[in-house]
């Protein structure tokens, strides 16, 4: 170790400021310090894929997300876990399911440094697991198929991506996991300079092509503000959309006297769905303090069946408000899982003083 591969890591890393010096992006000096800021914590995140846990051989089970590490329309009804795997190797989970609503199991086979993919090789949820009565589980997660819950790999996978999905998150709890590899045994070995370095690489790398990937996102949502339109199911599947969810994204932007009204006639029967706010970098707004998004389970639902979200700065007093948290700009979500059909949210902006 020279310092050759620290000084390139520096080196790169100072080049991936330019995603938020982008010309669409907002050049007000709060939207570029939340920039800024984003891309401190995906790289906290990536530091914990390639140089923390980076062992295929002795998994560790971490969350690439949290309250404060945010990316990729982050969702405040997930409980996000990851694991570095190999399709080389084979593994077991044993879990307890807890009273979450459900969980799911993705195997990936790349990453947001390898082309801003994270293609799926396998896929098990809580509609197929076999739970034992005292509420237990187990999982082999193997590129050869297995007999009861079996998670596919194949060679090329890469990562275990967990989704525990809360309806009312002040009243379940989630899922217990751990994750042992069947092919190996002992003890990690001892840092490999080499590997480290390697590791370096891929932490930026990622970062770098994960700030492009959802710059991209933000900049195409920008043609269509204020509308919410489905995304396409093709692009969710590539960065490691969940098959189940029909995802709706796009960009908001609303003087401080406005509010966005996202209206849904009926929503059709389904295991979930959820609307949340985000920023300009598509992270989740501070739901620990603000009232962010709303779902199945939270929100208010009119006697006809229908539902009225309200996205503003300030309370007009209507139940499913959700506030900006001192934005003026940024992105939402709409997600639909498992739904008998797919359902279009009508959106539009009016002025808070009609909704009083």
């Amino acid at each position: 170790m020279d310092g050759g591969a620290w000084d390139a890591f520096c080196d790169q890393l100072k080049q991936v400021g330019r995603h938020v010096l982008r010309p669409e992006v907002p050049a007000d000096p709060f939207t570029r310090a939340e920039g800024y800021r984003y891309l401190t914590r995906v790289l906290r995140s990536s530091f914990d894929i390639f140089t923390e846990h980076a062992d295929p051989a002795f998994p560790v089970i971490y969350r690439p997300c949290d309250e404060m590490v945010k990316y990729g329309g982050d969702d405040p009804d997930k409980y996000l876990q990851k694991c570095v795997v190999s399709g080389a190797l084979d593994y077991r989970i044993r879990g307890t399911r807890g009273t979450i609503q459900s969980v799911s199991f993705l195997t990936q086979g790349s990453n947001f440094g390898q082309g801003g993919t994270m293609l799926p090789t396998g896929f098990l949820d809580t509609d197929t697991l076999q739970i034992e009565e005292d509420g237990t589980f187990e999982i082999l997660v193997s590129a050869k198929e297995q007999p009861g819950n079996w998670l596919p790999m194949t060679e090329d996978s890469q990562a275990l991506l967990i989704r525990q999905t809360f309806g009312d998150r002040s009243k379940e709890t989630i899922a217990e996991l751990e994750i042992e590899c069947l092919s190996s045994s002992g003890a990690p070995d001892p840092l490999d300079p080499v590997k480290f370095a390697e590791g370096l690489a891929a932490a930026v790398g990622f970062l770098d092509g994960t700030a492009n990937l959802f710059g991209d996102w933000v900049e195409r949502y920008q043609a269509h503000p204020n509308a919410l339109p489905q995304e396409d199911p093709e692009i969710t599947s590539r960065v490691g959309g969940d098959p189940a969810i029909a995802y709706f994204n796009s960009y908001w932007t609303l003087a401080e006297d406005e509010a966005l009204v996202i209206e849904l006639d009926h929503v059709p029967p389904c295991r979930a769905w959820s609307l949340q706010v985000c920023n300009y970098w598509m992270e989740s707004l501070d739901y620990r303090y603000h009232r962010t998004n709303v779902n199945k389970e939270t929100a208010h639902v009119e006697a006809d069946g229908s539902v009225r979200i309200v996205i503003s700065a300030k309370d007009p007093g209507w139940p499913n408000w959700l506030t900006t948290a001192g934005h003026t700009n940024g992105t939402f979500l709409f997600r639909l899982v498992k739904a008998d059909e797919v359902v279009q949210p009508k959106t539009r902006v009016v002025k808070v003083s009609e909704l009083a």
